[in-house]
């Protein structure tokens, strides 16, 4: 299981994350996302990743994009506010 500084740990499926690797969680409501793939999309084209990858990040990434188009209401500016580290130091 890894950590991610503003939600702790995350847990996968598959239990495939060491405890002492960080890891970054992005939510669908966060208008910077889909952006943030399109790059991500490319930096991955040009590093040679394995099209299985760059088609599972794409799908991702229609499916993020069709579920901030269904709900404008829910998107967020992206913030911290509640994070543990943030949290912390309160």
């Amino acid at each position: 299981m890894g950590f991610d500084r503003k939600y702790g740990r995350v847990t996968t499926e598959h239990g495939d994350i060491p405890d002492d690797e960080p890891v970054i969680v992005f939510r669908g409501h966060d208008p910077a996302l889909v952006p943030m793939l399109d790059t991500y999309l490319l930096l991955c084209t040009n590093l040679g990743a394995p099209d299985r990858h760059l088609n599972i990040v794409q799908n991702s990434r229609e499916a993020i994009l069709a579920w901030q188009q269904a709900n404008p209401d829910r998107m967020k500016v992206p913030d911290s506010e509640r994070s543990r580290e943030w949290m912390a130091g309160e």
